[in-house]
């Protein structure tokens, strides 16, 4: 998630799809790189659903280097979600594919978009940063802004894993070791360890098998939640 204040500075609509709703004009596909276009159309399946649970998103491609954003996030800008992408230039872009092989590429894309798309639930629910249902006022969680990022970045790795677990659930564990070494690299201690979550998901079963993404992951994410608190 980045930002919203920042992100509102930077970002230019180059490609504004036609998802969800969204009236304004697709930019022609000379306009994107290679690699905008192979994340964009991997991520349709995923934006498709979006679509189906009422979720209005649109898409937004930086056309500027800006090598210190994530290249995959999610803002929330006048009641629709965006889902932004920023590759030009940016090393992250390899770093999240590097040792996937070029067949599981579309399922590693699929994966962080449903990520970003728990993001826009959380917020279309008016629950962002809000607590898990039964915490108190007062836990350390309910103190700290960062501890509350923490706890929609577990949120949101684990509606990445319902996705998988329903789409390609014979990859799950493949997804599960890739989030698992996501996780590890440089993420100790900050807003994106979210490795409680991570560890309570090991196995599919976590999941039930009824409700949309959002509810099955709302089940293992309170549990964690309580095990950091």
């Amino acid at each position: 998630m980045v930002h919203l204040a920042r992100l509102a500075q930077l970002f230019v609509p180059v490609y504004a799809a036609a998802v969800l709703g969204c009236s304004w004009a697709q930019a022609p596909a000379s306009a994107l790189t290679g690699t905008e276009q192979k994340w964009i159309a991997a991520a349709q399946p995923v934006l498709a659903y979006a679509r189906q649970q009422g979720l209005p998103v649109d898409i937004i491609v930086q056309p500027t280097v800006r090598p210190d954003i994530s290249p995959l996030s999610m803002a929330y800008l006048g009641g629709r979600c965006k889902l932004v992408l920023t590759m030009r230039g940016n090393p992250m872009v390899e770093q999240h594919l590097e040792d996937v092989p070029l067949t599981f590429h579309n399922i590693v894309i699929e994966a962080m978009t449903a990520h970003e798309i728990g993001h826009c639930w959380r917020h279309s629910q008016g629950a962002w940063r809000a607590l898990p249902s039964g915490f108190s006022s007062t836990p350390r969680l309910s103190q700290q802004v960062s501890e509350k990022q923490r706890l929609e970045e577990g949120f949101a790795d684990l509606v990445g894993l319902a996705w998988t677990q329903r789409q390609h659930p014979a990859h799950y564990d493949f997804i599960h070791r890739w989030l698992t070494q996501e996780r590890m690299d440089g993420n100790n201690g900050d807003v994106h360890d979210t490795s409680v979550w991570i560890r309570k998901a090991a196995s599919a079963s976590i999941f039930s098998s009824g409700g949309n993404l959002f509810e099955q992951a709302l089940v293992p994410w309170e549990a964690g939640a309580r095990a950091t608190d």
